[in-house]
C-alpha cells in the first residue's frame, strides 16, 4: 500500500473522466513513441489506478534491465522483433500489424538459426544468406520480397533509434535474377466483359427478388457505376450525395486485437472518416443508372425499417460487411458459369471501360483515387472485349482501306530527288565573311 501511494503521488500525468465515453483516462510513460507516453483507460477509477501502479513498476524494471549490457548482448533478433512490434502497434493500423505478423510467421519463424541469434552478432553475410534462402524457397515477386525484408530493415532502424546499436547489417543484397517475373495477368481474368456484366447484373436482380431485404446485390450493381473500393462503397451515406455527384471520403475497415500478436482476433468492422490515401478523397459523377440503384436501396431500407446513421447499405446489425457483397459476387459468378471475379475486378472493369472509351488516363486516375497514372495503367487498365470481339476489331482495322491510299504502280509516283550533299572542304581553308 505504501508503494502504491508513492507511485500514484509521483504519477506525472493528469487523470480525467470522459462523460461521453464514461471512462477514466490518463497517460503512462512509453519509451517507444515520439511523445514518450501512451494513453490508457479503464471504466472505474480504482481499476485505472491499479493499472498505473502495475504498469509503472513493470516499466521501471524494464528500464533498468535495458541499461545493463547483458540485456543487449543476449537479446536475440526474435526478441528484438517483438519489442519492436510492441512499439509498432502504437504507430500503425492493426491490419498492418496483422500483415507483418503473417510475413514473420511465414518467412522468419522457419529459420530459427537466424532469428534466435543475438541481433548484435548478425552480420551482413548472415542477412544476405537469410534473404537468399527465403528467395530460393518461395520464388517471391519483387513487391512480396520487399515487404518481407522490410521487417528486418525496420527492426534494425528501431534498434538504432533505441540506442542499442549504431549500425545495421541490412543491405538488401540479393540476386535479382531470383525474382519471379511480374507478368500482367490476362484481361479475361481481371475484368468483366459487357456480356458477363449483363449476366451478373441479371443474376443480382434474381437474387434480390428471392431476398429483397438484403441490399448487397444492389451494392454490387452500383459498383459498376462508381468503381470504388469495396470499403468505400459500404461506407456511403445519404449525406454524401449532392445532386448529380457523390463524395467518397470514408471507408469501412476491419480492426484486430493486437494484445496477443500470436493470436490476433478481429474486433469487427468500423466506418472511419478517411480513405486509403489522401488522393482517395474525391467526388464522382452519378449516372442515371447509379441514381436509380441508390433510390431502390433507400426504398428497401425504408420498407424493412433498416436505418443506421443514414448509411446506404445496412441491415439489422448495422452497415453490411464486405463478406456480404463478396458472397453475392462469388455465388453469382458460379451461377452464370464464369470464373469467380472479385469486387475489386468490378473496379478494374470500371477503369478499363472509361479508358477504352476515350477518357484521359489522368481523369481515370482521379476517379479511382490513385496518386499517379502509372499505378492506373499498370494495374487497372485491361481489354474489356471478349476474344471474339477483339479478333473482329483487329481484322476490321487491318482490312480497312485508307481513304487516302496511293493508287497505281510505283511508276505513277512522283519521286523527289534531293541534291547531292558535298563533303565540306578543309576547315583550314574556310574563311568567314568579313564584316564591313
Amino acid at each position: 500500500m505504501t508503494k502504491r501511494k508513492e507511485v500514484l503521488q509521483k504519477h506525472p500525468y493528469s487523470i480525467w473522466f470522459s462523460q461521453k465515453e464514461e471512462r477514466w483516462y490518463t497517460h503512462v510513460p512509453f519509451m517507444w513513441s515520439e511523445s514518450k507516453k501512451k494513453r490508457i483507460n479503464r471504466k472505474n477509477k480504482r481499476d485505472l489506478e491499479d493499472e498505473i501502479v502495475a504498469y509503472t513498476l513493470e516499466y521501471e524494471k524494464l528500464t533498468e534491465k535495458k541499461k545493463s549490457d547483458s540485456y543487449l548482448i543476449n537479446l536475440s533478433f526474435e526478441e528484438l522483433f517483438y519489442e519492436f512490434m510492441d512499439y509498432k502497434t502504437r504507430e500503425v493500423s492493426s491490419t498492418t500489424i496483422r500483415r507483418m505478423m503473417a510475413d514473420w510467421k511465414k518467412f522468419y519463424e522457419p529459420h530459427p538459426e537466424f532469428i534466435q541469434k543475438p541481433f548484435l552478432d548478425i552480420t551482413k553475410i548472415d542477412m544476405d544468406n537469410f534473404f537468399n534462402d527465403v528467395m530460393d524457397e518461395y520464388k517471391l515477386q519483387k513487391k512480396a520480397f520487399y515487404n518481407m525484408c522490410g521487417i528486418a530493415k525496420q527492426v534494425y532502424e528501431y534498434a538504432i533509434d533505441s540506442d542499442y546499436t549504431d549500425k545495421t547489417p541490412y543491405r538488401n543484397k540479393v540476386n535479382r535474377k531470383k525474382f519471379t517475373p511480374t507478368k500482367k495477368p490476362e484481361s479475361s481474368t481481371q475484368v468483366y466483359t459487357d456480356e458477363e456484366k449483363e449476366l451478373l447484373c441479371q443474376e443480382m436482380e434474381r437474387r434480390l427478388q428471392n431476398n429483397p431485404q438484403s441490399t448487397a446485390c444492389l451494392a454490387v450493381m452500383l459498383d459498376f457505376e462508381l468503381g470504388t473500393r469495396k470499403g468505400e462503397l459500404l461506407a456511403l451515406s445519404l449525406r454524401d450525395i449532392k445532386r448529380d455527384r457523390i463524395h467518397i471520403h470514408r471507408q469501412l475497415v476491419e480492426r484486430f486485437d493486437t494484445s496477443d500478436l500470436q493470436n490476433m482476433k478481429s474486433l469487427g468492422f468500423f466506418v472511419v472518416e478517411y480513405t486509403k490515401s489522401a488522393d482517395g478523397d474525391r467526388w464522382l459523377p452519378l449516372t442515371k443508372r447509379a441514381k436509380e440503384l441508390i433510390q431502390r436501396t433507400i426504398d428497401l431500407n425504408q420498407k424493412y425499417g433498416f436505418r443506421y446513421k443514414e448509411y446506404l447499405f445496412v441491415g439489422r446489425n448495422g452497415v453490411l460487411t464486405p463478406d456480404a457483397v463478396d458472397a453475392q459476387v462469388r455465388r453469382g459468378c458460379k451461377q452464370i458459369g464464369i470464373p469467380v471475379k472479385t469486387m475489386h475486378k468490378i473496379r478494374k472493369t470500371y477503369a478499363s471501360k472509361l479508358y477504352h472509351n476515350g477518357v484521359n488516363v489522368s481523369v481515370v486516375k482521379d476517379v479511382l483515387g490513385h496518386a499517379d497514372e502509372a499505378t492506373t495503367l499498370r494495374h487497372y487498365i485491361f481489354n474489356v472485349e471478349s476474344q471474339k470481339e477483339t479478333d473482329q476489331l483487329v481484322r476490321s482495322v487491318l482490312e480497312e482501306k485508307p481513304e487516302n491510299s496511293l493508287k497505281g504502280t510505283a511508276g505513277d509516283l512522283k519521286i523527289i530527288y534531293f541534291p547531292e550533299i558535298k563533303k565540306p572542304g578543309n576547315p583550314e581553308n574556310t574563311r568567314l565573311p568579313a564584316h564591313n
